[in-house]
């Protein structure tokens, strides 16, 4: 069984997130998501002993009482999958919950209860090809992956997420505010390539996704000589804009 629980402040830091006890809702800026049964308590449970195991007998005991029938395996697989999506979390490669095999889950991030507002996350949705033609969408795709790296070398303090879904490749089906909310994500970086000739202008942005404002935009006309090094000079551009905009300095 559980040990006596301590009530803990309220709401609690979740990473990036807030957890609202009250109303069961994580919030990120000015996004909300709620938690509804389970998938709310395994969180609670988890975050009251952070860093250690809580068992799946512990877990059964706390959702299912004793005379509830449930298939508990499944159910218990699926919630934390509930639980592992409204936090953006990967079940290989886990920021929030760790699977113990055959044992239980295990909270592991780190400053857990301790503000970081300085800590954003920012999504970099692929570079729109306004231009015809293949070998020019293998450049936007080239660029955009340029973008990745370089603000991840420029910007430690960012997380960075990039959703390779042709969901977010396609300007008008969702909006920002929507995109942000799906990827947890408090910034969009967006742009378009349009080739004319041996001629490339580039234009990217960065987007507030709570109030869909932008933050800062710029416009770069290239010659394409080399395409390799137009993509390295215009992410490195990109990215030094970024620090300017997220960094805490």
């Amino acid at each position: 069984m559980f040990p006596a629980r301590v009530v803990p402040a309220n709401p609690i830091q979740v990473g990036a997130f807030e957890l609202d006890l009250r109303t069961r809702e994580l919030r990120v800026g000015a996004t909300r998501l709620q938690l509804q049964g389970q998938p709310f308590k395994i969180l609670c449970a988890l975050l009251e002993r952070p860093g250690d195991i809580v068992t799946r007998d512990e877990l059964r005991d706390r959702l299912w009482p004793d005379g509830t029938f449930v298939d508990f395996e499944h159910s218990l697989n699926a919630a934390i999958k509930r639980v592992r999506a409204a936090l953006g979390d990967d079940a290989t490669r886990p920021t929030f919950i760790e699977t113990v095999p055959r044992c239980g889950y295990r909270y592991i991030a780190a400053g857990h209860g301790a503000r970081n507002p300085s800590r954003h996350r920012l999504a970099v949705l692929p570079f729109n090809t306004v231009s015809d033609g293949v070998p020019f969408g293998h450049f936007s795709n080239g660029l955009t992956e340029e973008v990745i790296v370089q603000l991840g070398a420029a910007c430690p303090e960012v997380e960075i997420t990039a959703p390779w879904s042709s969901t977010f490749d396609q300007p008008g089906l969702m909006r920002t505010r929507d995109i942000g909310a799906s990827l947890h994500a408090g910034f969009l970086l967006e742009g378009s390539t349009r080739r004319h000739g041996a001629r490339v202008r580039i234009t990217a942005r960065l987007v507030e996704t709570a109030t869909e404002v932008h933050r800062w935009s710029e416009t770069y006309d290239r010659i394409v000589d080399c395409p390799m090094s137009v993509q390295v000079d215009v992410a490195s551009s990109v990215a030094r804009a970024i620090v300017k905009e997220l960094s805490p300095e």
